[in-house]
């Protein structure tokens, strides 16, 4: 059931409830309810919430194995940047947005005063 399986995860990352329902922005009560099986089919947003909170893809909340095992921690990696950038505000979204500039002018070696038009 999903409920043991979202108790073991914040156990393993040692949060308590009232952590846990900072990062996902789902209730205390809510989360309780989910974790002692009185809840038991939580939405897709909530699994999502979930997953963004424990820094995983939704498939390792839900017990769910994938059969590709070549890059799957970069199929991770970029599942739970998604799920971050969910909850950004425009402030870190920017900032976000520079460092990928930053990134891009590395790796195509773009003169500085090019990137510098961007910003």
């Amino acid at each position: 059931m999903i409920g043991q399986r979202v108790r073991e995860m914040r156990m393993e990352k040692r949060l308590s409830l009232s952590e846990l329902a900072k990062r996902t922005k789902i209730t205390k009560s809510y989360l309780s309810n989910i974790e002692r099986n009185i809840c038991t089919n939580p939405t897709i947003d909530v699994i999502q919430k979930l997953a963004s909170g424990f820094k995983v893809h939704p498939s390792a909340l839900l017990n769910w194995k994938e059969d590709k095992k070549e890059s799957q921690s970069t199929n991770d990696s970029l599942e739970c940047i998604k799920f971050e950038i969910n909850f950004m505000d425009n402030e870190q979204l920017r900032e976000l947005k520079d460092y990928v500039d930053v990134i891009q002018w590395k790796e195509r070696k773009i003169p500085l005063n090019d990137l510098i038009k961007f910003i």
